[in-house]
C-alpha cells in the first residue's frame, strides 16, 4: 500500500507587538520576524492613553510617531497590523483580534520598558491569548536591566560618576588608545555652569514639516482628549526617522558647540537655549542610542565641538539616561518605587501647577510661573528648570513625592516611568533616602538669580530672607534643613548648610519658620490628584 509522503509542517506564523514606545528599527522582535510571513501589530489604546492625564503634545508626539512608523515597516515589506484609535480596542482586545484574524501562534515583544507592561506581557498574555509569547531582549538601553540588578542589588547608594566611567570603558567612548579619558579626565561638569549674561545669539531649533498623517493626529488628539493640559498650536516635534535625524543634526551644527559650557543656564523667555531636546526621540525610539554617542563623539575628534560640551552630553545619554534606567529596574524589583517618602512629606501639589500662576498674596512668583507656563505650552523644560525651580519648589514645600512624581509624568513630552520616577522619586525629592543622589538638591534664591534673569521680573525681593516680600525660596530652604535634621545632619555633602544655620540665632530662625508657615498654609491644594 502506498502513502503520501508526509507534508513538512508550515512554520509558526508569528507576531511582533511594537509599542509606542519602541519605535526602532532595531527592535530585537521586530528583527526575529519574517517579513515575508509574520506580522506586526501596533495598537492605539484609548483606555491605556486614558490612564494618565498626558499633555496633548506627548500624545500627538505617540501616535503620530506610531502611524509614521507604520508607513515605514509597510516600506520595508512588513504586514501590519494596527489599530487607530478609532477603533476602540485595548491592547488585551486589540491583540485577541490580531491573533484570530491571522491565526498567530506565538507572540514576541521586546522587553517593554515600564513594570506594568511587563508584568501585563508576562502574566496577562499568555493566559488571554492561549499562545506562547516571548519577550526579547531591549535594545532600546545599553544596560542590560537583569545584569544592573545582580550587580547593585543590595546596596543603600548608588553613584551616577562610577557607572558612567563604566559605560565609557564597556564601550571606549571619548578614550585615547591606552584607554584612558581624552583631556586626562572623566568629567567637565565645572567648566558647564556659566550664565547667559552677555547677549550671546541663541540659534532658532529646526522646525519640522507637518505632513497629513501629523494634521490626522492633532484632529485625532483633540477629539478624544479635549480636556488634556497643553495645547497643539505650538508644536515643533519631529514625528518620523527622517525628521528626527534631521533635528539631530541641527543641534549637531547650531547648538552643540555651546551645549556645556551653558547647559545649567536658564532664560524665562528661551525654552531649548543650546539644549538637544533629543530625549522625547530618544524614548521611543526615533534615534538610537549609539549612533547618537558616536555622532557627538565624532564632532571633538574633528575639532569641531569643544571636549566639555562633547564629554558633558554623552554624560547625560550613556551616564545619567543609563543609570536611571538601571535604577529604576533595580527598586522595582525590590519595593514600590514611586510610594518611597523619606521625609513624610504630605502636602498636596498646590494648584498653580495647573495654571501656571504661582500668585501669592498679590505678588507673583515668576521663576515658578515662566517654568510651570513653559510645561503647560510645550510639554517641556530643560533639565534645570526642571530639578532647581519646580522640583526644587515642590521639595522645600513638602509636597508628596508621589503627587510631584505623577505630574512630572503626565506633564512632560518626554516622560516615562522608568526615567520620571528616579529622576523625581529619587534626585529631585530625595524620597528614596539617598539611593540615586548624594544630597537633596535644593537651593534659595541665591542659585536661581545666578543661573537665570528670573529673578529681575519677579514681585518677590530675592534678597530678602523673612517676610511677606522676600522670596519664598529663601525661608523655604533653611525651614527645610531645620525640619529634616534629624535626617540631614550628618549628611557631609550638605554639612556647610548646617555650620552655617548654626549661625544663626534663635529668633532668625523662629522668623525662618514663621515666614515658611504662613507661607505653606497659604497654599491652596489642587482638585486632580487625590
Amino acid at each position: 500500500m502506498l502513502h503520501a509522503p508526509e507534508r513538512s509542517k508550515s512554520p509558526k506564523r508569528r507576531a511582533a507587538w511594537i509599542l509606542g514606545d519602541q519605535l526602532s528599527l532595531r527592535n530585537s522582535a521586530l528583527l526575529a520576524l519574517q517579513p515575508s510571513s509574520d506580522i506586526v501589530i501596533m495598537i492605539e489604546s484609548l483606555e491605556h492613553a486614558r490612564q494618565l492625564q498626558h499633555h496633548k503634545a506627548k500624545l500627538y508626539l505617540c501616535f503620530s510617531a506610531m502611524r509614521h512608523f507604520r508607513e515605514e515597516l509597510r516600506a520595508h515589506g512588513y504586514t501590519v497590523c494596527y489599530h487607530p484609535l478609532d477603533a476602540d480596542k485595548n491592547f488585551l482586545e486589540g491583540l485577541q483580534a490580531a491573533v484570530t484574524t491571522y491565526q498567530i501562534e506565538e507572540l514576541l515583544v521586546m522587553e517593554p520598558n515600564e513594570i506594568a507592561t511587563v508584568r501585563f506581557a508576562q502574566v496577562v498574555l499568555p493566559e488571554h491569548l492561549g499562545i506562547a509569547v516571548k519577550l526579547t531582549p531591549s535594545t532600546m538601553f545599553l544596560t542590560d536591566r537583569a545584569e544592573f540588578i545582580r550587580t547593585y542589588a543590595g546596596k543603600s547608594h548608588l553613584v551616577m560618576e562610577h557607572y558612567y566611567r563604566k559605560m565609557r570603558k564597556q564601550f571606549k567612548v571619548l578614550l585615547t588608545e591606552d584607554g584612558q579619558p581624552v583631556g586626562g579626565q572623566w568629567n567637565f561638569d565645572r567648566d558647564n555652569r556659566h550664565p547667559l549674561r552677555s547677549k550671546v545669539r541663541i540659534p532658532k531649533p529646526y522646525e519640522p514639516k507637518q505632513d497629513e498623517l501629523d494634521r490626522e493626529v492633532i484632529r485625532v488628539v483633540e477629539r478624544f482628549f479635549p480636556h488634556h493640559i497643553g495645547s497643539l498650536e505650538a508644536l515643533a516635534l519631529p514625528t518620523s526617522r527622517l525628521e528626527a535625524e534631521k533635528y539631530f543634526e541641527d543641534f549637531i551644527q547650531h547648538r552643540l558647540a555651546e551645549f556645556g559650557k551653558y547647559e545649567d543656564a536658564m532664560l524665562q523667555d528661551e525654552l531649548v537655549l543650546f539644549h538637544s531636546q533629543l530625549s522625547p526621540l530618544l524614548n521611543i525610539g526615533l534615534l538610537d542610542v549609539m549612533t547618537v554617542v558616536r555622532r557627538v563623539e565624532q564632532e571633538y575628534f574633528a575639532g569641531r565641538a569643544p571636549l566639555n560640551s562633547v564629554e558633558g552630553f554623552i554624560r547625560q545619554i550613556i551616564g545619567w539616561r543609563e543609570f536611571m534606567y538601571g535604577c529604576y529596574w533595580l527598586k522595582m524589583s525590590q519595593t514600590d518605587y514611586h510610594a518611597e517618602n523619606y521625609f513624610g512629606h504630605t502636602r498636596p501639589l498646590p494648584e498653580f501647577f495647573w495654571t501656571g500662576e504661582a500668585v501669592f498674596a498679590g505678588r507673583r512668583m515668576n521663576c515658578l510661573s515662566k517654568a510651570i507656563g513653559k510645561v503647560i505650552r510645550y510639554g517641556y523644560t530643560h533639565h534645570i528648570e526642571r530639578l532647581m525651580i519646580i522640583g526644587n519648589f515642590a521639595l522645600l514645600a513638602g509636597v508628596l513625592p508621589s503627587q510631584i512624581n505623577q505630574w512630572f509624568w503626565e506633564f512632560y513630552i518626554d516622560a516615562y516611568d522608568w526615567v520620571v520616577s528616579p529622576n523625581v522619586i529619587g534626585m529631585s525629592q530625595f524620597a528614596d533616602g539617598g539611593f540615586v543622589a548624594t544630597k537633596p538638591y535644593c537651593a534659595s534664591a541665591n542659585y536661581i538669580d545666578k543661573m537665570s534673569d528670573y529673578c529681575k521680573s519677579c514681585d518677590f525681593n530675592k534678597s530678602a530672607k523673612v517676610g511677606e516680600s522676600a522670596c519664598p525660596f529663601n525661608y523655604l530652604y533653611w525651614n527645610f534643613f531645620i525640619r529634616h535634621e534629624a535626617l540631614l545632619r550628618r549628611n557631609l555633602r550638605v554639612s556647610m548648610v548646617y555650620r552655617a544655620l548654626d549661625k544663626k540665632s534663635d529668633a532668625e530662625k523662629s522668623d525662618i519658620q514663621q515666614s515658611a508657615a504662613a507661607f505653606l498654609n497659604a497654599l491652596v491644594p489642587n482638585r486632580y490628584y487625590a
